[in-house]
């Protein structure tokens, strides 16, 4: 310790030689260090703690910000997955799971008599823009069935295995256009609801010239030769469908009403055969062949149901006609359902709310999102698909119609009823 005490003894000799002025000048700068001191030791005790070092969190822990490390640059192969959940978004997938599902559109635009090519994966349709038809795949590669322009087309009726369609045209023509061959052929200007025959020879219609006594309904060739009447229509035209079944054993139906509200439909045969008709309940009757010709998928609207449509399936082939009548607990439209290639499932868009009076003024039903279902004929098991989601308009996508699925059923493909937007959904 004789360092701190030679150190004190010339500290002491210099501040004795200092003269007055010097010594009060040493002494302010003497107190002015131990308050510097002072505060120091107080910060150090009581308040370091408190202020600590800046922190950030990072996956929950607290981190100081020198401790970080060296920021790593993402390169090509970080993959990044789940960006909505990272931003708080709701979980969309890409292949239908039953909950909100991705529906991406393939063709934008007004697309018409939107039908399933004959290779079971890809679409026809008939462009109002352009006059032209056309042939879009799962992933809306576009391809012309033909460079002849057809202004003006009203409805288009496809042949079964799309290379035919009976066009009506606006100005009251009616054509046949194949489009394999390039070939055209004109029909009569008074035939009407045509329906092609299962092996695409033949077409049916309905022959109205403006004389009842004069109409009929018919088969012809595809072309329009060799027409035949197959039964008189009288007055009676608006109570005839001719939707040609699959199975070959009718050419449509006669309905008429047994009451205010139920309908009694009877299949027509092709030689006047005598089958049994059966009773459907509620207004707005409409219908779909199953693929095999034996089912018939049907909608109507009853006060029961507040004037909604609701989905049925009913035996219609021989002598089991009319049985098996009964609700698939859907309440939509028969326009809105599709059959799978095995006609063992049918897929529907059902809206999801349910204002009264959608049977009576379908239109109403455009506005609504929809859902999309899956309905085992065999059980009736009745699942949920979808809800059809897009990644910048979210689940408000409104009505859907048209519904398409591919052969495979790995493709859901239906068209906006607002927008006439082609979507699809993946299945698998």
């Amino acid at each position: 310790m004789n360092w701190l005490r030679d150190f004190i003894e010339r500290v002491t000799n210099w501040a004795e030689d200092l003269n007055e002025g010097q010594r009060r000048i040493f002494l302010a700068g003497l107190l002015l260090v131990g308050a510097a001191f002072m505060g120091f030791l107080i910060y150090w005790v009581f308040f370091r703690d408190f202020f600590g070092e800046e922190q950030v969190s990072i996956n929950g822990e607290l981190v100081n910000v020198s401790q970080l490390p060296d920021i790593i640059p993402v390169t090509a192969d970080i993959d990044l997955v789940n960006v909505n959940e990272a931003v708080g978004l709701p979980d969309i997938d890409v292949v239908a799971k039953g909950g909100n599902t991705l529906s991406q559109v393939i063709r934008y635009g007004e697309s018409k008599n939107v039908v399933l090519s004959g290779d079971g994966k890809t679409l026809q349709y008939y462009d109002p823009e352009t006059g032209k038809f056309y042939r879009i795949d799962e992933n809306g590669n576009v391809i012309e069935l033909s460079d002849k322009v057809f202004q003006g087309v009203e409805e288009a009726t496809w042949s079964n295995d799309g290379d035919k369609a009976v066009i009506e045209l606006e100005d009251g023509f009616n054509i046949v256009y194949d489009f394999d061959i390039e070939e055209q052929y004109t029909l009569h200007e008074d035939m009407a609801d045509f329906d092609f025959s299962p092996n695409d020879n033949q077409i049916s219609f309905k022959f109205e010239p403006g004389n009842p006594d004069d109409n009929f309904l018919g088969i012809s060739s595809y072309d329009g030769s060799g027409a035949v009447a197959i039964e008189h229509l009288g007055n009676n035209g608006d109570q005839v469908n001719p939707q040609w079944s699959p199975s070959g054993q009718s050419i449509g139906t006669f309905e008429e009403y047994v009451d205010g509200i139920n309908k009694s439909v009877l299949p027509l045969g092709f030689k006047g055969e005598n089958f049994k008709d059966f009773i459907v309940e509620g207004r707005g009757f409409d219908y779909e062949w199953s693929p095999s010709g034996r089912q018939m998928l049907y909608s109507t609207y009853t006060p029961a149901n507040n004037y909604n449509p609701t989905i049925h399936i009913v035996n219609a082939y021989g002598d089991e006609i009319g049985s098996g009548n009964h609700s698939l607990n859907l309440n939509t439209s028969v326009d809105k359902c599709t059959f799978t290639a095995s006609g063992n499932s049918v897929y529907c868009s059902v809206p999801t709310e349910q204002p009264i009076g959608l049977g009576i003024n379908p239109d109403n039903a455009n506005d609504i999102p929809h859902d999309i279902y899956k309905v085992d004929i065999e059980s009736g098991f009745i699942e949920k698909i979808a809800t059809p989601v897009d990644q910048q308009l979210g689940s408000s996508l409104k009505g859907a119609t048209s519904i398409i699925v591919s052969k495979d059923e790995s493709i859901l493909y239906y068209t906006e009823a607002d927008t006439g937007n082609i979507r699809r959904i993946l299945l698998k």
